[in-house]
């Protein structure tokens, strides 16, 4: 589920969605099969009991801790007490990771939480921790309309915002605190230590803290390639930004936070396009390309943030979905005509050549047609032959899984999670094609999703999964569609923080009309913590975090750890005869079946990913320290 077709530098990505039959079909095929497995399951997340760590209990408030994997229900029991001393609040990381873990208070009468402050130093030493520390409220939404059979209603961790004293706690009720640590990349390895301070209306807790910082760094650049929608229109209504300026700089705070998080957008090159213009008249039309502003904001998000990918816009091309579709046109010329072909050869060649001369020719894709049908398959091979003879060396990507009739037009197969084996995977990587995958309002249960009511694991298990069956890039349509026109018309908006549904808009809905595509569908980040409807100051804040954004990124970290391991292993053990060692770090490559058996049998427990997490990290140590002098 893709770009907005008919206008190439808007990211809103919502009318592209409602009335998909073909889609609609497969959907309900999905959910037919998921719904008849013999162990199809209820994900009771909220009431889960299998993780936590008592801490404390005193003047009426228990405290507790738990792996950031868990979704903590608001009335979920404490854990029991431990004997003797509590196990520390307990997290590791490589040079250069972020890694949260929660800290949970459960107070038996209302009170406030007045204070907050994380102290760290290294083991022996009294020198601070090159180790930052952001603490987060873990804010709750309600979901009255559960996505799927395997989903329950109830209040739902989600929200990040920032926290902000003082914060009440109710009684009874758990109120968890985000703690993310991330390690400076010049940071020494080995264990650090401190505690949480905490002052309440009911007194003071310390809670201990321990981080095992691992003995290598996690590369600048992210491997497992991602293309993931970002609203700038969506954005500018919800802060009510109205000024380019304004709007920009609010902007470069959305992609500063994809670029900490491991993501790449669509686009970052909203408020700083390639301009081009065709100049002369008859044969003489030609096209004069500017990349002026485009070159300023790609050497700081693709040289220095290191995005390894962007949509790339194309003026001319026509384009549709199985819905419709439609040719281009070109100064008056229309695609498929002799004149196009030329002055569409002429501009693109262009971008083409300086896109190399940069170095960022590798990053590029062209996304024009999304998930077409077998009526679509003639007019899509067209447009991609023409894309080819106009600039060979971008890559075509298009949102289906392989297709006979496309064999040999397209560069990057993005398909549905369900539509891939191994096999498959293979295949089309052996033929020279790259291979991606998407979810959006389907796959539902049991396979890995993307919504609130879903469990905690489910984002950090799908690079795993990726680097299970060899898939090289993942893609979301939008991670702001915090309103639906068919739902909510304009100008009413939705707020995401009272209402997690992702309503159904696009073809052939009409406004006042409502449909369900799950809950957090698309919306991964949040608006202002405010009422859409009546506050209309404008706001330059960056986005609000959700727990299932943070789980994405550690995902995307965890596949770091499979690609070191990797390099390491081939470039050390070969020439070196160490056979056993080479045995067990290629056993250490294979994701076991008790993180992931296949996509519809996977693990639920933060705890068994970072069990395995820690075996590759210590055989990453262990490569490292076997190496010749």
């Amino acid at each position: 589920m893709g770009a907005r077709h008919s206008s190439p530098v808007n990211r809103d990505l919502e009318p592209n969605r409602g009335g998909r039959i073909p889609f609609l079909a497969n959907l309900l095929i999905l959910l037919w099969f998921a719904w008849s497995l013999p162990g199809a399951q209820t994900n009771d997340v909220l009431n889960d009991t299998r993780g936590g760590h008592w801490l404390a209990q005193t003047r009426g408030l228990g405290v507790w801790w738990c792996e950031s994997g868990w979704k903590v229900g608001r009335e979920r029991a404490l854990p029991e007490p431990t004997r003797g001393k509590p196990k520390p609040v307990s997290v590791s990381a490589a040079r250069g990771e972020f890694e949260p873990v929660q800290v949970v208070l459960r107070p038996e009468q209302d009170c406030q939480l007045l204070w907050a402050e994380v102290i760290l130093s290294r083991k022996g030493r009294g020198k601070a921790a090159p180790i930052a520390v952001q603490i987060d409220e873990v804010a709750y939404v309600q979901v009255t309309h559960p996505t799927d059979p395997t989903c329950r209603p109830g209040w739902y961790p989600d929200p990040l915002p920032a926290l902000a004293f003082p914060l009440a706690l109710s009684s009874g009720k758990n109120q968890p605190l985000w703690l993310t640590f991330h390690v400076a990349r010049d940071a020494e390895p080995g264990d650090y230590r401190g505690e949480l301070k905490l002052r309440t209306s009911l007194g003071e807790v310390r809670v201990p803290l321990q981080v095992h910082v691992y003995d290598f760094t996690l590369p600048e650049e992210t491997h497992l390639k991602s293309a993931l929608g970002l609203g700038t229109d969506t954005i500018n209504r919800y802060q009510c930004l109205e000024v380019q300026h304004d709007q920009a700089m609010a902007f470069d705070n959305y992609l500063a936070n994809f670029a900490e998080h491991r993501i790449s957008p669509y686009s970052f090159y909203d408020y700083a396009p390639i301009d081009v213009r065709f100049v002369g008249e008859g044969t003489n039309k030609h096209a004069q390309v500017d990349f002026t502003r485009f070159d300023q904001a790609a050497e700081r998000w693709l040289d220095r943030a290191h995005f390894n990918t962007f949509q790339l816009p194309l003026r001319g091309m026509g384009g549709g979905t199985f819905y419709s579709r439609h040719l281009g046109e070109l100064e008056g010329f229309q695609e498929g005509t002799p004149e196009f072909a030329r002055l569409f050869q002429d501009y693109l060649g262009q971008i083409e050549r300086h896109l190399e001369q940069r170095g960022w020719l590798r990053k590029a894709f062209v996304y024009w047609f999304d998930e077409p049908a077998p009526k679509d398959f003639e007019f899509v091979g067209q447009g991609m032959e023409r894309l080819k003879a106009a600039a060979p060396g971008i890559k075509r990507m298009l949102t289906v899984e392989p297709q006979p009739p496309l064999l040999g037009q397209v560069d990057i197969w993005c398909g549905l999670t369900p539509k891939w084996t191994p096999e498959l995977v293979s295949e089309r990587r052996q033929a020279g094609e790259r291979v991606w995958w998407y979810i959006c309002c389907a796959p539902h249960g049991p396979y890995v999703t993307e919504f609130i009511d879903h469990p905690g694991t489910e984002l950090r298990l799908w690079p795993w999964q990726s680097w299970q069956y060899g898939v090289q890039g993942i893609l979301i349509w939008a991670t702001t569609y915090w309103t639906s026109p068919a739902a909510f018309p304009p100008p009413k908006l939705q707020d995401p923080w009272t209402d997690p549904m992702s309503y159904t808009s696009g073809y052939g809905e009409k406004p006042g009309e409502v449909g369900y595509w799950g809950n957090g569908d698309g919306r991964f980040l949040y608006p202002p913590r405010r009422d859409p409807a009546a506050d209309k100051r404008a706001c330059l804040d960056g986005p609000m975090n959700s727990l299932r954004w943070e789980s994405l990124r550690d995902g995307m970290e965890d596949y770091e750890y499979l690609w070191l391991l990797r390099e390491a292993s081939q470039r050390e053990l070969f020439w070196r005869g160490e056979t056993d060692l080479y045995k067990q770090s290629h056993e250490l490559l294979k994701v076991p079946n008790e993180v992931s058996q296949d996509l519809t049998h996977f693990t639920t427990d933060p705890r068994v990913m970072l069990a395995q997490r820690d075996r590759v990290a210590r055989m990453i140590e262990r490569l490292q320290q076997s190496r010749p002098r």
